[in-house]
């Protein structure tokens, strides 16, 4: 249980852990975006099925 623990200037506890494996933001942008991409196309009908919601 090594890990430092400090605080902000607004008192929050700010938790210095262990680097993220290389890539991780990347990986978060793809993920995110196919996620935006998911909603754009289920909103927009073309997930719908021929569904009919007017």
């Amino acid at each position: 249980m090594g890990e430092k623990i400090t605080k902000n200037q607004k008192g929050e506890i700010i938790v210095l852990g262990h680097e993220p494996w290389p890539g991780y933001r990347k990986a978060f942008y793809i993920f995110f975006a196919l996620g935006i991409l998911y909603l754009l196309l289920a909103f927009t009908g073309v997930l719908s099925h021929g569904g009919g919601h007017g």
